[in-house]
């Protein structure tokens, strides 16, 4: 897969929100233009200073698996919120180049537009990837929303400190609640409507990033 070289990721923090700043401009918000035949979940893992990511292909809409691939490198970027794609971005990109299949949308453990800069992890990997990319997360990074109903698969919207919509709080079938937003070549109703259709009962997390998070465990010797 061809990913655009557009900075670099040895960077301070400084440099790092300069690189947000020039990016955030490219991300495009629009419904789907093809069908969908294979989601990617990316999750990463970490164990001291390294990080592990994996990525699960699946089909769509059945969700069996086509393809497991995953990458280890130093973690070279400290945590600081806003900032996650500094931090898992490179070695996520190094998985990225790894994938045999031809990908249709891409899961991220992540934010998109949902986020200060409206540029969050799945945003910013998005663009350089140029793929439809969400951002799906179990804790919300910014903005504000009202509970959803109790029930599955209700869902309200997330919302900036002006009112304008970033995102959705989505219910699922276990009861709690999960963040999505657009990160780049999709629009909202799609986003939803993947991460709906990608949900299993017995999961928290749409079922490839649900896959994503379990091999990408460094406790997880066991690899499809």
């Amino acid at each position: 897969m061809n990913v655009k070289n557009l900075h670099e990721w040895d960077v301070d923090k400084y440099e790092a929100e300069k690189i947000q700043d020039e990016l955030k401009g490219k991300v495009i918000i629009k419904p789907l233009e093809k069908n969908i035949k294979i989601i990617c979940g990316i999750d990463s893992d970490y164990s001291e200073d390294k990080i592990k990511t994996c990525a699960v292909l699946v089909e769509y809409p059945d969700l069996e698996i086509l393809e497991i691939v995953e990458n280890q490198s130093k973690v070279k970027f400290p945590y600081i919120p806003g900032l996650l794609a500094f931090r898992e971005g490179e070695n996520i990109i190094k998985v990225v180049e790894k994938i045999e299949n031809d990908v249709d949308v891409f899961i991220f453990d992540g934010h998109g537009i949902a986020h200060p800069k409206k540029f969050g992890l799945a945003s910013h990997i998005g663009i350089l990837i140029e793929k439809p990319s969400i951002g799906c997360a179990k804790k919300l990074l910014f903005g504000y929303y009202s509970e959803p109903p109790n029930f599955p698969l209700s869902s309200t919207f997330i919302k900036d400190s002006e009112g304008e919509i970033i995102g959705h709080a989505l219910r699922n079938y276990t009861g709690s609640i999960i963040f999505i937003s657009p990160g780049h070549l999709i629009d909202f109703k799609d986003s939803l409507t993947v991460i709906i259709k990608c949900l299993k009962e017995e999961y928290q997390l749409p079922y490839p990033l649900y896959l994503a998070h379990k091999y990408s465990k460094f406790s997880n010797q066991t690899f499809y």
